[in-house]
């Protein structure tokens, strides 16, 4: 009878063990992974237009107002800024001829004067060139712009000495966005 009882025992034992492992392995089965994911956005706006008005031809000034520059997007951003020449006129950062202009940028927190602008670091071109700490940088700059974060453009005109264009002309300055 010892040996049976051992036995019964020695079964109910190996059961529950057997159950133990069954259930052991089944609540690890199957193993969850919660997955998260932001899809990257570049999103920048810029206020304006700037108005410069009426200028002397060979004249320098600094526009009145800035532009607001605004990382929209959810990733730090670089800037990469460039201007379209407009009908008849031709950008340079050297000395100006007839038909030639140059425009600067600078971000500033506050209007820079007209030394601050320095050539060709300050100087627009019509292939877009990435901005530094020290390429179109004032006391700001276009560099890792934090996401919701503005900056402040300044916009500096050189006419050109002579020309025979003397309507409202338009130059469109653009502000690219990439990830920082």
């Amino acid at each position: 009878m010892k040996n049976v009882t051992s036995r019964v025992i020695f079964l109910s034992l190996s059961l529950i063990l057997l159950a133990l492992a069954i259930l052991t392995a089944e609540a690890a089965n199957p193993a969850t992974i919660t997955v998260t994911v932001t899809v990257q956005n570049l999103s920048v706006t810029a206020s304006g237009p700037i108005a410069f008005g009426t200028v002397t031809a060979g004249s320098n000034t600094v526009a009145r107002d800035s532009s607001r520059v605004t990382n929209n997007g959810n990733v730090p951003e670089t800037y990469s800024l460039n201007l379209t020449n407009p009908p008849g006129w031709t950008v340079t950062w050297s000395a100006l001829g007839p038909e030639q202009f140059c425009m600067c940028a600078m971000f500033n927190s506050t209007r820079p004067v007209d030394g601050d602008f320095q050539h060709p670091i300050d100087a627009l071109g019509t292939t877009p060139d990435v901005c530094t700490a020290t390429r179109f940088g004032g006391n700001q700059t276009g560099v890792s712009v934090a996401a919701g974060a503005t900056r402040n453009l300044w916009l500096h005109f050189e006419a050109p000495p002579s020309t025979i264009v003397t309507t409202q002309q338009t130059i469109v300055v653009t502000v690219t966005a990439a990830a920082s």
